[in-house]
């Protein structure tokens, strides 16, 4: 995969929920290549999640979502999501940290059927209240 195409996912994904610092960033990248090709998902797809918020989302999406979340330590193996390691994965020089953080405590218990669409509810709830919010 080429590297501006993990860069629209990188940044469909990271504008709409979590700010993360040069590590994360670098770790973030590594698990989105892997996420696709785990879940199938079309990266120009999964690059359109900023635009509306996660409503269009088919399954490999929402699987894709899920995947990230994992590698990011945000959601734990058996899908429930992770709020404090979520809320560790915003820097404290974040300028949003406070919208971000009150966001992910809005969001963390959004459920589904299943670890996907679990995934899936927190991003779309994210992403309401991180872009309505002042982000």
């Amino acid at each position: 995969m080429n590297t501006s195409t993990i860069v629209v996912v990188f940044c469909a994904l990271i504008a709409v929920s979590f700010t993360l610092g040069k590590d994360m960033n670098d770790t973030f990248l590594a698990e989105a290549e892997k996420c696709i090709e785990k879940t199938g998902v079309d990266p120009h797809v999964v690059g359109t999640l900023y635009e509306d918020g996660g409503s269009k989302a088919d399954e490999k999406v929402k699987c894709f979502i899920a995947c990230i979340l994992k590698g990011l330590r945000m959601m734990t193996e058996d899908g429930t999501v992770d709020a404090e390691g979520s809320k560790a994965n915003v820097p404290s020089d974040e300028p949003h940290r406070e919208t971000i953080i009150a966001a992910i405590d809005a969001c963390h218990n959004e459920k589904g059927a299943n670890e996907c669409e679990t995934a899936h509810a927190m991003f779309t709830c994210m992403h309401k209240k991180y872009m309505n919010d002042g982000a």
